[in-house]
């Protein structure tokens, strides 16, 4: 008699995606019929008590179960129906899923610093020296009172501008005698450390490997060996080439370099581990061409004939470079990464108050300077306080293998092509910091050829105010997404348009209202509720929602102005008297609200932006 724990067992792992639809009643239902047809002579009784039912049984098991290990097997080359914690790390892998570790933190950070005062300060315009003005330099290690440790990543340049003066101190003669600046620099939470490894010489031609000691790594920052080499982080072994930062003056370039010693992260989404592994290559010929000479491989065919037939060649021995790059057998390498992130790095705000690793230095103070001179440093340096007025986000915890299958299906359609719109606007949105900030993006048919587009693009100031992309912002955009478009793609790079504009209404007040009160509130919600700052290139104002707006506004009874000039171009021309005061400056770009209006919205012109430069002189209402 068959086992019903055995059927029980094997019935409870059955799977709903089967791959041989037979259960274990179906294999003995079949096996019954075959012996019936073929060992009747042999076999009268199969029933479950008999010998041959006990064959029968037997057999309808193994089978069942060899089913089941099918099905299991077949099951693990989806990640949908994939069990086994190896086989899903394999699909992330494959997927290119790279992240699922804990992240890091981020907040803004006041960096605050003390340094004498310029001769020509007074109380109501404090000026520093200059000769003291500092750059603080990205690394630098600041950490909170709760022990969570962040690093700047980018330089805070006080010899190049500052977000606030104020006077420090003044001497008996009430001169100001120093001045207190303040920056703000994004820094992000972790910790950097370094570590060394030594691989053995006769590891030559293997893809050597090395596991890092620390979970939740966020960024390799260097690795360096013993002969001064920098191997190169690449998204696989095969990608030979980098961006490499040029700088040039003022303006930060990148190159496409060769990237002949490289290497690629392989996380372990489970144990929250990184592995680096690198090319198996000698590295004893480095070659710029791709193709070798060929006479060295005899791969072409020598003509001594006035007639040639068909050939048969191997494409490897005229490509024979080391294309996954060089492996770094017998060498010693140093490794320095960051790592860390949970939420518990996202601290509150206040928090930030002590600096651990201070990295600084004075642009205009040479070695050569006078010992008061360092002395004064030295006094600086100890001034120097952190304080973050937000509080950080950004910090998550790692996801489970589960949360990281259900992110499967968006990497599987990521793509290092530009294809369509989307892809091009997400390259040039993803564009390195380092060399330049594209703030808004579009593309428009170019009306004179089918065969380019037309890319505008515009950047911004430090006052948050449009800007055009300068010269080397376009060659670094010019050259990034030159890596990534298709053959026939063309591009014009164009600057964005920029035109300014007011907001004017007249409106009739009811008398039980204050004016000035209502007319303030109806001002400060058109400015909160527009959100004037999220329009689009070539995206239109819409008349309707502002009108929409002033009229929720309690107290205003109806609109007097003709609703095509509700929006009106902005211009120096058009700075008022009172407005002249506010030091204002407009572009010169003009629009014709009437020309532009259409269905209750007013677009910009082919290109171009609408921006609201000052918010508090461009709204203005009046009760009529």
């Amino acid at each position: 008699m068959s086992n019903p724990k055995i059927q029980s067992r094997l019935k409870n792992y059955q799977n709903k995606n089967r791959v041989i639809n037979k259960d274990f009643e179906g294999f003995r239902n079949e096996l019954l019929n075959y012996a019936k047809s073929n060992f009747s002579n042999q076999i009268q009784d199969f029933s479950e008590v008999s010998l041959g039912g006990m064959f029968l049984d037997f057999a309808a098991i193994v089978g069942e179960s060899l089913s089941f290990y099918i099905e299991q097997q077949f099951n693990e080359l989806d990640y949908e129906t994939s069990t086994n914690d190896y086989n899903i790390i394999n699909h992330l892998r494959k997927a290119g899923v790279n992240f699922g570790y804990a992240s890091p933190a981020s907040v803004f950070v006041d960096f605050f610093i003390e340094v004498p005062a310029d001769q020509s300060s007074s109380l109501d315009s404090p000026k520093p020296n200059n000769l003291y003005l500092p750059i603080i330099k990205s690394g630098t290690k600041i950490s909170s009172n709760g022990g969570i440790n962040f690093l700047l990543e980018e330089d805070i340049d006080f010899s190049d501008s500052f977000d606030n003066i104020s006077v420090s101190d003044v001497d008996s003669n009430n001169n100001v005698t120093s001045v207190i600046l303040t920056k703000k620099g994004i820094c992000i939470s972790g910790d950097i450390v370094s570590e060394s490894i030594t691989f053995d010489a006769d590891e030559a031609g293997n893809f050597l490997s090395y596991s890092l000691s620390n979970q939740n790594i966020t960024k390799i920052l260097s690795i360096d060996d013993n002969d001064f080499n920098s191997y190169k982080e690449v998204e696989f072994l095969s990608q030979d080439t980098v961006y490499e930062k040029i700088e040039e003056g003022t303006d930060t370039f990148f190159e496409v370099k060769p990237a002949s010693f490289r290497y690629v992260v392989e996380r372990n989404f489970d144990s929250g581990f990184t592995t680096i592994r690198f090319g198996n290559g000698s590295g004893q010929v480095l070659e710029d061409n791709i193709l070798t000479n060929p006479e060295d491989y005899l791969s072409l065919p020598l003509l001594g004939r006035n007639y040639t037939n068909r050939i048969s060649l191997d494409p490897k021995s005229l490509l024979s470079s080391d294309s996954l790059g060089v492996s770094p057998a017998g060498k010693s390498l140093n490794i320095r990464y960051k790592f860390g992130g949970g939420e518990s790095h996202n601290i509150s705000a206040n928090s930030i108050d002590e600096i651990i690793d201070l990295k600084i230095m004075y642009p205009n103070i040479s070695d050569s300077s006078d010992a008061t001179v360092k002395s004064q440093i030295n006094i600086i340096n100890s001034t120097i306080g952190v304080d973050n007025e937000d509080a950080a986000i950004g910090g998550s915890n790692s996801l489970n293998l589960e949360d990281l299958r259900d992110k499967i299906p968006t990497a599987l359609k990521q793509q290092s092509r530009i294809v369509n719109h989307e892809d091009l606007l997400a390259r040039i949105y993803t564009m390195p910091s380092d060399f330049g900030k594209i703030h808004k993006a579009a593309i428009v048919d170019n009306p004179y050829t089918k065969s380019a587009k037309d890319l505008f693009v515009i950047c911004k100031n430090d006052n948050n105010h449009y800007v055009s992309a300068n010269d080397a912002i376009k060659i670094n955009l010019s050259k990034f997404l030159n890596e990534y478009r298709l053959i026939g793609d063309s591009l014009n790079i164009i600057d964005v348009p920029v035109y300014n504009f007011s907001i004017f209404l007249k409106v009739k007040i009811s008398r039980n209202y204050n004016s000035s009160t209502v007319i303030q509130q109806a001002i400060s919600k058109i400015f909160q509720d527009m959100r004037f700052e999220t329009l689009q290139i070539g995206e239109g104002i819409n008349i309707n929602d502002i009108i929409s707006i002033v009229l929720s506004v309690p107290g205003i009874i109806t609109i007097i102005s003709n609703y095509k000039t509700i929006i009106r171009s902005k211009t120096n021309d058009d700075i008022t008297q009172i407005q002249s005061f506010l030091n204002v400056d407009y572009n010169s770009n003009k629009f014709s609200s009437r020309e532009s209006y259409l269905d209750g919205i007013v677009y910009p012109p082919r290109g171009g932006i609408f921006e609201l430069k000052y918010p508090s002189a461009d709204i203005e209402i009046i009760s009529g």
